[in-house]
């Protein structure tokens, strides 16, 4: 880790001590760090000593440590003859590359930050494959667009009206077609939610040979009221869910908008949702009071009509599901699941408080048998989330309470792991160590030190330079594209600095296309609305980033009373020997002479 160009801070290098090891170190000072290095780490020869020394980098509130690899006759130092403090320790490392769990993408636009968080996310979730095709453009953005439709990749966009509502939840408002098109109001999930609970659910081969879907919903249904009956005993039995309203027919085909049916708008709804929205793999709740539930099933069929019920069923009671019933006698109370919400008198419903991996796991802690479930296995696959321009949003609003619990030491299963009770649903979430966050910020849009400091603190940074390289071999009419980008940059540096450099994604397009005229296009439509936004429209320290200042051809931008009518003429001669002309204009004309571009590099001093 040390050997990175990078360097690491001690939190990385104890996180590489885990990984290498599988134990858990629980080191928080450097005397700590050094006497665990001492029992657990893995040493082996090598070739000349690698001495760790503190450098005057920061990375997260963290000093950075590099490896000054300098033969002082130290090679083959053994644990116990490391002394003093880790920052000088004589340490021989098995060099490792360990993903961080949050990171920042940070550099000037058009430096390929989005470009690489394609990269970056099959580098966590499909190493090998990263590795065989790193090189491979189109396989890597293949093998991303596969991830994302496995959900396994999130993608979301912070701006200045993103919210904390968008982001982990709050309320929804629905239309209920089936009520009429009333509108309601439902607690919805925001993108972090969704991907932490996707990351927590239980591999479970057991659940899935019990038919239940891969995102189940869950739905109220009384059978036959909420007392015992001969009618709820012969489905809990037979594996059937059923409802009356027998004259209606068959609910696939009935009208129930017809009069003579004299059918309310909860009637309507129940017998629609029954009939047309249930699906095979759902979840019911068969209750046996307002605040408890009696049975538990999955439907494993499909909706029918049976104009003959059982003997020992209620006559009306035509509509049938097939349900396989994994819970009976029970009398599991909903309400701490449920928010504390009564079931209502409505027959069927669809429940959103709680999902089937919140409702087992209330199941378990209320003791309730659930050996048809099976044991599950800890889903431990990894969940990225992509948060593009991070710094746009109103970072301590978006994240809420929640800025805590992404730390790594705070996740799920972690030493010091926190849970928070979340506002809106009053349920205990935490954050799985399985979800990674993978985020991009424009250092010209917001620099690193105006960021808010909770998020520093939680992220490793990673800068996305501009890289002039990639474009020296692009030559147009002599020109290096490359040459020019590296004079523009220095000048930025020196004008403004590095956070508002010009990336080289603007200009590699002419690779494909090395012409004047493509140039000309990148110049008048992205670089320079691009330094007129960088300095203010101060058109005179712009025309010295293009170094019009020197050009013995057309200037870029043209200053003063050029073509126009002089300060004099407009003034009289005295107000104007007191004014400066800030007069400027595009000249269209220098956009298509390589020249100018040419002079942009500058001659050798």
């Amino acid at each position: 880790m040390f050997g990175r160009d990078e360097g690491a801070t001690l939190t990385e290098l104890r996180r590489a001590c885990l990984a290498f090891t599988g134990r858990e170190m629980q080191s928080d000072t450097d005397s700590q760090t050094k006497n665990k290095l001492k029992d657990n780490w893995r040493w082996r020869d090598i070739e000349c000593p690698l001495k760790v020394e503190k450098t005057k980098e920061e990375r997260g509130g963290e000093p950075v440590y590099k490896l000054n690899r300098s033969i002082a006759g130290m090679a083959n130092k053994q644990p116990e003859q490391i002394e003093g403090d880790v920052s000088a320790a004589q340490i021989n490392l098995e060099t490792s590359e360990v993903q961080p769990t949050n990171i920042i993408l940070y550099g000037p636009p058009g430096t390929g930050k989005t470009f690489t968080t394609i990269d970056e996310a099959i580098k966590i979730l499909d190493p090998e494959f990263y590795a065989t095709n790193e090189n491979e453009r189109e396989s890597l953005k293949e093998r991303f667009d596969d991830l994302v439709a496995d959900k396994r990749i999130r993608f979301v966009t912070f701006h200045q009206s993103f919210s904390y509502e968008d982001f982990v939840e709050g309320l929804r408002a629905e239309t209920d077609e089936a009520e009429g098109g009333q509108i309601r109001y439902v607690i919805g999930r925001g993108v972090f939610k969704e991907i932490c609970e996707d990351a927590r659910t239980p591999i479970q081969s057991a659940t899935s040979k019990l038919g239940v879907s891969a995102s189940p919903r869950i739905w109220k249904i009384s059978i036959d009221g909420t007392y015992e009956s001969a009618t709820r005993q012969y489905c809990l039995k037979h594996g059937e869910a059923r409802i009356g309203w027998g004259h209606v027919g068959d609910l696939k085909t009935a009208q129930l908008n017809d009069p003579s049916f004299t059918l309310g708008s909860n009637d309507r709804s129940t017998l629609e949702l029954f009939g047309n929205e249930i699906a095979v793999g759902d979840v019911l709740l068969c209750i046996g009071s307002n605040t408890e539930v009696a049975a538990i099933g999955i439907v494993n069929g499909n909706y029918r009509y049976e104009a003959m019920p059982p003997i020992s069923v209620r006559s009306d009671y035509k509509n049938v599901l097939p349900v396989n019933w994994i819970v009976t006698d029970s009398n599991f109370s909903i309400l701490n699941l449920n928010s504390q919400k009564r079931f209502t008198l409505k027959t069927v419903y669809e429940i959103t408080r709680f999902n089937w991996l919140e409702l087992q796991e209330g199941l378990r802690a209320a003791g309730v048998d659930l050996k048809a479930v099976g044991p599950t296995e800890i889903n431990a696959q990894p969940y990225v989330l992509i948060i593009d321009e991070i710094n746009r949003g109103n970072v301590s609003r978006i994240f809420g309470e929640l800025i805590t619990l992404i730390e790594p030491s705070k996740r799920i299963g972690a030493p010091e792991s926190l849970t928070v009770t979340l506002p809106y649903s009053k349920k205990l979430f935490g954050v799985p160590k399985n979800v990674y966050l993978i985020g991009t910020m424009n250092t010209a849009d917001k620099s690193l030190t105006g960021l808010d400091i909770a998020l520093r603190r939680r992220f490793v940074f990673k800068e996305m330079s501009p890289k002039p390289a990639l474009l020296d071999k692009v030559i147009i009419s002599g020109l290096s594209v490359g040459q020019m980008l590296r004079a523009m940059n220095q000048r930025i540096e020196v004008l403004l600095d590095r956070d508002h450099c010009i990336g080289h994604a603007y200009f590699l397009p002419l690779d494909q296309d090395p012409t004047i005229e493509r140039l000309s296009a990148i110049f008048k439509q992205q670089v320079l609305p691009l330094l007129e936004e960088y300095f203010f429209e101060d058109w005179e320290r712009i025309g010295w980033v293009l170094n019009d200042h020197r050009t013995e051809g057309e200037p870029f931008i043209k200053t003063g009373d050029q073509g126009s009518i002089s300060l004099t003429k407009l003034f009289g001669v005295k107000v104007a020997s007191e004014l400066r002309d800030k007069r400027w204009s595009v000249n269209e004309a220098a956009f298509t002479s390589i020249g100018n571009y040419i002079n942009i590099v500058g001659a050798p001093e």
